[in-house]
């Protein structure tokens, strides 16, 4: 099966989400929708973190959003991990917003991101004095 977002290394499945795309509470929220029918497959939810980038970056550039699963049951681990693959991008489907909901969204992360760059340079500026 092809994962283009993820891949299964032993009893692991690493997913990745771009934050272009997602939030963390979005990724977490795909897998609260159908977490009941990843751990019947026998897997756990480990959890979700993003990539941090080394120094700053001159623009915002997206990062990967990761999400850990680890297979404990018994069978075939790849298809239990595959399955789940698939059921967490259906998740993601399931509670993705509505367009405006998210243009709005995409907009209040910007606002945020600016202000945050704002108070960066502020902070900056006084340490030069």
């Amino acid at each position: 099966m092809q994962m283009p977002y993820g891949d299964i290394s032993g009893n692991m499945l690493t997913m990745r989400f771009s934050s272009a795309d997602f939030s963390v509470a979005s990724v977490i929220a795909a897998i609260r929708e159908h977490v009941d029918v990843v751990e019947e497959l026998g897997v756990k939810f480990l959890g979700v973190a993003t990539e941090i980038t080394s120094g700053p970056t001159p623009v915002f550039r997206p990062t990967n959003i990761e999400a850990k699963f680890e297979y404990c049951g018994k069978g075939n681990c790849t298809e239990c991990l595959e399955r789940t693959y698939q059921v967490i991008w259906k998740g993601v489907i399931d509670t993705f917003p509505s367009e405006p909901e998210w243009a709005q969204a995409k907009s209040d992360f910007g606002q945020y991101i600016a202000s945050q760059a704002d108070l960066l340079r502020a902070r900056t500026e006084s340490s030069k004095d």
